[in-house]
């Protein structure tokens, strides 16, 4: 394709930023809190990963964390409970099928013969 026939719009961008000027936009990655709090779980040994506690005060807008004492948004809060409401869910429907589909077996195969046997059902 030639020049002859792309016509230039009559647009003048703007100049990038200098380095001296900060972006608009920083993203911070969610271990940059002063505790290295997520708002979601922390470890305590022995026990593993323990759910961290929000506490609601009637009458506030928003909630605070438990361990790091830091005020943040519902919606935040509310999206964390979902996902977690979310994959019990589906763990419990799994559990459920699995559960089914082992009922309606009436035989196994041995392990130590390879045989087909009958399940008892005591």
């Amino acid at each position: 394709m030639s020049d002859d026939k792309v016509s230039r719009l009559p647009v003048r961008f703007k100049a990038p930023p200098e380095g001296g000027e900060p972006p608009f936009l920083k993203v911070v990655d969610r271990w940059g809190d002063k505790d290295g709090c997520d708002h979601r779980s922390y470890y305590v040994e022995g026990r593993g990963f323990v759910p961290v506690t929000y506490y609601l005060r009637e009458g506030e807008t928003e909630i605070e964390c438990g361990r790091c004492k830091t005020r943040i948004d519902p919606m935040f809060v509310l999206r964390i409970m979902a996902t977690e409401e979310t994959q019990w869910s589906r763990a419990r429907e799994r559990y459920i099928d699995e559960m089914q589909r082992l009922r309606e077996r009436s035989r196994t195969k041995c392990f130590h013969c390879g045989k087909m046997t009958e399940i008892s059902r005591r």
